[in-house]
């Protein structure tokens, strides 16, 4: 197919642009108030704080650097990784990850979270734990990678439900719908996961 003949075009929806101007507007007001002016860092950071909120950290990171949560009682941290419920695979991506950062997770203090929404806003289940093997493998990786290349992995949550990694769902959300889902995402995970194990978040 010839490049030009590629995409689906239609007419431009001034609706369409009214409203999204709207929702920019109302976004760069929140930027304003919160001083965070990068627009990708401003989701993702609300997105944080949402997860974060409901899985207990009550610290929020906000520095480029460094995990994203934090329990200020315990001294336990929380990396989380966002994914869209449209997208065909479901997981968390780990980008530049060195030999510290790999072993980091293998430690037991530090948690990770994949939070797959539904829209911007609309957070539809969690997975969330912690295991030494998400370690190694981040290592085994970031030893094994080509010369030169950056180390960049993409593990799905299957991978994570393997690993003995909760399935978490927030208030108003259907476990049996969500259960579907998942083995119509992945038919192997009814191995490692029933209703009666996904969680609900009080």
């Amino acid at each position: 197919m010839d490049i030009f003949e590629k995409g689906k075009f239609k007419p431009l929806s001034n609706e369409f642009k009214q409203l999204g101007l709207l929702a920019l507007r109302q976004l760069s007001e929140f930027q304003d108030k919160f001083d965070i002016h990068d627009t990708d860092t401003t989701i993702n950071s609300i997105r944080d704080a949402i997860v974060s909120s409901y899985l207990g950290f009550d610290f929020i990171n906000t520095e480029k650097h460094g995990f994203d949560a934090k329990r200020s009682k315990t001294g336990e941290f929380l990396e989380v990784k966002q994914c869209s419920l449209s997208a065909k695979r479901w997981g968390g991506t780990w980008n530049d990850t060195n030999t510290e950062k790999a072993k980091a997770f293998s430690n037991k203090k530090l948690f990770t979270a994949v939070a797959v929404w539904k829209g911007a806003s609309d957070l539809q289940f969690v997975v969330f734990g912690k295991s030494n093997k998400l370690g190694k493998y981040l290592l085994s990786r970031v030893k094994n990678r080509k010369k030169g290349s950056r180390s960049t992995q993409n593990i799905g949550i299957e991978k994570l439900i393997e690993w003995g990694f909760s399935v978490i769902i927030p208030p108003g959300k259907d476990k049996k719908i969500l259960l579907e889902q998942l083995f119509i995402y992945n038919k192997r995970l009814s191995k490692y996961i029933s209703l009666d194990d996904i969680k609900t978040i009080k």
